[in-house]
Order: structure tokens, then sequence, then C-alpha cells
């Protein structure tokens, strides 16, 4: 079942990387799944010139969106497969991450309703496990309203 969710994951990365829009500017075009379950998905990338703030260090905004991205991610890789839209998005920086280092983003479901689901997000550098930023992603599934 697991290799399932990885060839999925996979897709949605390559998806994310398209350069020609915002996602490829915060730098999704780098990550590589490394895991991958129901619910869950973990992402591993260096960061990048282009992804770094004036003291070349990841971004916050880079930050931000990469947890939008891969918290997304995470509830595609459910049963019901649906993105949603973002209710509330909130983002704890705990330290800077320099050009060249190797970040791991795991984003997982934590409760999924009919109408809301709730997601949360760790970003760690690999060599130590130093935790970089920690985000917490509500999602709504509005109502489709039918066309006339």
């Amino acid at each position: 079942m697991a290799s399932k969710y990885m060839q999925l994951a996979k897709e949605i990365v390559k998806n994310f990387g398209n350069k020609g829009n915002f996602a490829g500017v915060a730098g999704a075009g780098n990550c590589r799944a490394i895991h991958a379950e129901e619910g869950n998905i973990r992402v591993e990338f260096e960061v990048e010139k282009d992804q770094t703030n004036h003291f070349e260090t990841l971004h916050g905004g880079c930050t931000a969106t990469l947890i939008d991205n891969y918290t997304t991610a995470a509830l595609l890789l459910t049963k019901q497969a649906r993105p949603g839209v973002s209710v509330d998005l909130h983002v704890t920086y705990l330290s800077a991450a320099k050009i060249g280092e190797t970040l791991v983003l795991d984003s997982t479901v934590t409760k999924q309703g009919r109408t809301l689901a709730f997601t949360k997000a760790e970003l760690y550098r690999k060599r130590d496990n130093v935790m970089i930023a920690t985000g917490v992603h509500t999602k709504a599934f509005p109502a489709m309203k039918k066309s006339e």
C-alpha cells in the first residue's frame, strides 16, 4: 500500500515543481519525496539562493509556502484526496537555514472531517535534526455550487 502513496507523492512533488508558478518560485522544484503513506508526506530539498532572504537564509515566505503546499499534499494522500482551501496557516520560525543545507519537511493530516481538515508540518535540518519551523494549517471543503 505504501508504494501507491509514494507514486502519488512523486507526482504531486513534480506538479508543485512547475517553475511557471509561485510554487516553483518558492523552491518546490528541488523537493524530493522520501516517504509517503496515507495522510503523510515527507520531502527533502537543499536551500537554494532563490529561496533566501537578504541574509542568505531560507525566506519566511518560502517556508510558509512550502508548509502550505505540502500539508495540502498530505490531504491529497487521503481517501478523500481533496486539497481544500486555506482557512488558517500558522508558522512558527525557530531557526535559520543557510544556502546548501538539506532540509526535511514532514507534513501530516491530524484530523479530517466533512467540511474541515487540520494538518501540521515540521521543517528540520537533515544533518542534525534542528527544527527550522513548524506549521499548522486548517483547510475547508466548501460545498460546490451547482452550475445553472
